[in-house]
Parts: structure tokens; C-alpha cells; sequence
């Protein structure tokens, strides 16, 4: 008959750590040590979202949104404790907030998205023909302080 084993110490469970900006984006300083924040999450969608002639991806397959990951990140990270929900990350709210600016180039648009004054994403836009010979060089700005 097989007697029971005594149990040894069992390892811990690791510890699930939340996703910060460092973890995903290439940015330094404090910002990199902040979890990716609810507030942050949804002042990226806003400010991608009033980026005239824009279409940002909603879903994943669709091409790349940093709000869309941020919302992905955020809900995780709440999930996690990490953060509570309507939490903007502390670099976020006070180092510049949330942007994102479009330049004009010769036959489109390159579109940088900001998280505390640091770049998160990059993506060019092509202008249709049509609309190529009237861009006016340029560049737009739309931000969302937290």
C-alpha cells in the first residue's frame, strides 16, 4: 500500500506583473516604469479619433492602433489590481498628456502618436491621388490632457 508523500515546499506561483510602457514601447524615463492606464487607454482613442481623414484600426488583423493596444494593456492591468479603472498613469498626466500629430509629405501623411511627450507610434497615411495635388504642406496637432 502507497503511503502519502510528504509534500515539500511548493514553488510560489509567479507573480503577474502588470504591462508598462517600457515593456512595449521604446521610451525611457519614468514613463517606461508606468503600468498602460485606462485614462491614457481612452485619451489615445480621442485624440487618434480627431485626427481628420485617420482611419485607425479598431481590431487586432486590421493593422496597428496604439489605442487599441493601450485598451487592451489597460483592461489587463486593471484586471491585474495593477490600476483602478478612470487611473491615468502619472507620467501621462503630468509630463504632457496624450497626442497625436500628422505631418504632411509629399504624397501622404506620417502620423506620430505621444504618451508624456514620447513617441509610441508611427505610421504613414497615402493620400488618394485625387487629394495629393491639394495637400498643402503642414502639419496638425490633436491633444488630450488627462
Amino acid at each position: 500500500m502507497a503511503q502519502p508523500q510528504p509534500r515539500g515546499e511548493e514553488a510560489p506561483a509567479a507573480k503577474q506583473e502588470p504591462i508598462k510602457y517600457g515593456d512595449v514601447y521604446a521610451v525611457k524615463g519614468e514613463l517606461a516604469g508606468q503600468p498602460i492606464a485606462p485614462l491614457d487607454a481612452a485619451a489615445m482613442r480621442a485624440a487618434e479619433e480627431q485626427v481628420e481623414g485617420v482611419q485607425v484600426p479598431r481590431e487586432s488583423g486590421g493593422g496597428f492602433s496604439s489605442a487599441g493596444f493601450m485598451e487592451q494593456a489597460a483592461q489587463y492591468n486593471e484586471a491585474l489590481g495593477a490600476v483602478q479603472p478612470g487611473q491615468a498613469s502619472d507620467a501621462a498626466a503630468t509630463h504632457g498628456g496624450v497626442n497625436v500629430t500628422q505631418d504632411a509629405v509629399p504624397g501622404g501623411r506620417i502620423v506620430t502618436e505621444f504618451v508624456a511627450g514620447q513617441a509610441v507610434g508611427q505610421y504613414a497615411v497615402a493620400e488618394p491621388p485625387a487629394e495629393q495635388a491639394k495637400a498643402v504642406a503642414g502639419s496638425t496637432t490633436a491633444t488630450r490632457h488627462n
